[in-house]
């Protein structure tokens, strides 16, 4: 069961990776980039806006083919 899980965790790594890698590093690239030019604003889209902005951008990545993890 638990290399069944572990299994399909890392085929959903391998195919979705990317998405992922645009959401986590892009979105905090985004996030910092938006509190440093807004000071901070307590708003709920301010906060999930960057990453939004990630996650379609590694969705562009991955549906794109573009390689930035390899």
């Amino acid at each position: 069961m638990f290399t069944k899980l572990l299994e399909l965790f890392f085929e959903h790594i391998t195919n979705w990776g990317l998405v992922w890698f645009g959401v986590v590093f892009w979105g905090s690239i985004f996030n910092a980039a938006l509190f440093f030019f807004l000071g901070g604003a307590n708003n709920l889209v301010l906060i999930v806006l960057p990453y939004l902005l990630g996650l379609l951008l590694g969705l562009m990545g991955k549906f794109k083919g573009w390689s930035w993890i390899n």
